[in-house]
């Protein structure tokens, strides 16, 4: 079965594989020990050849040796000559095409060896993307985006004409491998020959067929007409000799003597009929035995190899076994994400997102049930705000990893709101869920990310030296609201319900995923009964913090003016309880007007240089509420 499969196999793939190896390498004399390693290791397995079409099969073996060849050796531009189709009946013309396909094969070896691998399977060998992406083994969009990539360089070295003279070399007649094809399949089978270890009967018998897998076996075989069954031929031929006829073993005399037959050939000058053929025969009955001996030795040393493979290969697998949770664990508590600038931090790669996840989600479950007690005047139970702290704590050891890796102007929190951070949580908390995201979710939000990135580094470049830090901060603030309502559009109703209760969304000190996070603990709460005494807090506060002196107030008044202006529509009643809990928008005004605001004293207010310096970067977002009774 295995011996049938073999010739199928010399039968059916044996001028595919030189044209793959040819184009692959360059190089015929490297071309041709590849086919014939790859006809060897067929010869090692014949089993494992397909038997209705081995082609398939043989192909990734062909392309797992060119592979190996050229890693070790890169074929020069004289080398590359070898490859060349052969001479046509038009000299000039073929020295034209073969002028091209030098162009064309030092072109392709500039190229990266994915882009070039693909394109000679597919444009040189007439592979479809699928059948190339299957013997590369990556998938075919991969491969496709190699190809279009290949090309392009190609265009770009060697202009418009580069596809027609690929078409062109896939087009031509191969160069004959060396020795002729007849001697090439010849060598190959020979040399596939010598490795079966299958029972003598139909193994290989004679040290002709052992000897090594070069031109002279091929030159042999061919010479004595042995094809995949000749062994067995010879074996036969060796093994029952013809019958030794009868040597007369009367002495005779020297011719001339007195009893001499004239019509009689001396023993000394004419050997016994017979002579010369039995001494080949021995000859050849010690060559077999000894190629029979060392067939033996190989298939001991075989069983021996199978019998250390087979436990490797048990060894492997329950390492395999054992690895197999780990590397569970490993990819349920490594992030989602990791991309931008900021994406391979230690603290990105090196956390543990699972563990985070679940603190996050605890400590946003546990927010809004202290705030629903509140709403409701209901005592809040010691145990929620021990358990807040405990999952708080969990997810500062993020805090601490990238706190001033992650870029921020924030003074707390920045590092949470980052969109690397945020989209982690997300990723990571719905997969604890059961509700993954899926691989189109996945890629849109890290274009969300990618996008947030180039827009916070182009806002960057508006600052100077007495930008103030509340803008910057506004800037920030917007921009991240602006990716999480986008990662919000991104899920769906199930994923957004579980992660984001709508009553509580954007809502400071209970939506933990909302940028209001980066505000709440250096922003100052301003409360009064109306806009008015809120205006004169926020006057006797700039006076006393900035040293603005009494001189300055008539300044400083028509600024406030302005300042009260823009927060007017954020000013509406709320209960005592509620004064901490603005919205996101309402943030964002307050941002705005306080850089306004401050942008102002600066321009128009005079004051000390230590003062100003302060003051431009102070953290305060200033928030005004008007309180109710």
């Amino acid at each position: 079965m295995g011996r049938e499969r073999l010739e199928n196999c010399f039968n059916t793939c044996a001028e595919r594989a030189w044209r793959v190896a040819l184009h692959w390498l360059g190089d015929a004399h490297e071309a041709f020990d590849v086919v014939q390693q790859a006809f060897v290791v067929a010869a090692a397995k014949p089993g494992a050849i397909p038997a209705d079409d081995p082609w398939p099969w043989f192909r990734q073996v062909v392309i797992n040796e060119a592979r190996n060849a050229r890693r070790k050796h890169k074929p020069t531009p004289s080398e590359q000559e070898n490859a060349m189709p052969d001479p046509g009946p038009d000299p000039a013309a073929q020295a034209t095409r073969n002028e091209n396909a030098e162009h064309l094969r030092g072109a392709l070896d500039t190229l990266p060896e994915a882009e070039r691998e693909a394109i000679v399977l597919t444009q040189l060998n007439g592979l479809t993307h699928a059948e190339a992406a299957q013997a590369l083994g990556m998938p075919v969009k991969t491969l496709s985006s190699h190809v279009s990539r290949g090309l392009e360089r190609l265009r770009g070295r060697l202009g418009s004409k580069g596809e027609t003279m690929l078409a062109s070399l896939a087009a031509a007649p191969l160069a004959i491998p060396p020795g002729g094809w007849e001697g090439a399949m010849a060598a190959w089978k020979a040399a596939a020959l010598a490795t079966i270890t299958e029972g003598a009967a139909g193994g290989v018998a004679t040290g002709a067929l052992l000897m090594k897998k070069s031109l002279a076996i091929a030159g042999m075989v061919v010479a004595l007409g042995i094809g995949l069954g000749g062994g067995a031929l010879i074996t036969s031929s060796i093994s029952d000799p013809p019958p030794r006829p009868e040597v007369s073993v009367t002495p005779t005399m020297d011719a001339g003597g007195e009893d001499a037959d004239p019509l009689r050939m001396p023993n000394r000058e004419r050997p016994a009929a017979g002579e010369d053929t039995a001494a080949e025969l021995e000859t050849a009955r010690a060559d077999g035995k000894k190629a029979r001996d060392e067939a033996d030795k190989l298939r001991a040393r075989l069983k021996t190899l199978e019998t250390e493979r087979d436990t490797a290969v048990a060894e492997v697998d329950k390492l395999e076994a054992e690895l197999a949770p780990i590397r569970l664990e490993q990819a349920e508590r490594g992030p989602t994400f990791t991309f931008g600038k900021h994406g391979q931090i230690e603290g990105v790669t090196g956390s543990n997102w699972k563990e985070l996840a679940a603190a996050s989600h605890e400590v946003i479950t546990t927010l809004r049930q202290i705030r629903e007690k509140q709403v409701a005047g209901e005592p809040v139970p010691d145990e929620l705000y021990i358990r807040l702290q405990q999952n708080t704590e969990i997810m500062r050891k993020y805090e601490y990893k990238t706190l001033k890796v992650l870029p921020s102007w924030a003074k707390h929190n920045g590092e949470l709101t980052h969109p690397i951070s945020h989209s982690n949580l997300v990723a990571s908390e719905l997969k604890l869920a059961g509700l993954p995201l899926t691989e189109q979710q996945r890629a849109q939000i890290e274009k969300l990310g990618l996008q947030w990135e180039s827009d916070y580094e182009a806002a960057q470049k508006k600052y100077d030296a007495n930008t103030p830090r509340c803008e910057k901060m506004a800037d920030e603030y917007a921009l991240k609201g602006v990716f999480v309502d986008a990662v919000w559009d991104v899920l769906s109703a199930e994923q957004r319900d579980y992660l984001v209760d709508s009553k509580w969304l954007h809502v400071a000190f209970v939506d933990l995923y909302c940028p209001t996070l980066m505000l709440i603990h250096t922003s100052p709460i301003l409360t009064g009964a109306d806009i008015g005494e809120i205006r004169a807090k926020l006057q006797d506060t700039l006076v006393k913090q900035y040293a603005i002196g009494e001189d300055q107030l008539p300044a400083l008044s028509p600024l406030l003016d302005t300042w009260q202006s823009d927060v007017a529509e954020i000013c509406g009643a709320v209960k005592k309880s509620d004064v901490r809990f603005y919205t996101f928008d309402q943030g964002l005004t307050a941002a705005r007007a306080t850089a306004r605001l401050v942008k102002s004293i600066r321009d128009y207010v005079t004051i000390t240089e230590d003062n100003r310096a302060k003051m431009l970067d102070a953290y305060d977002i200033y928030i005004p509420r008007v309180v109710t009774n």
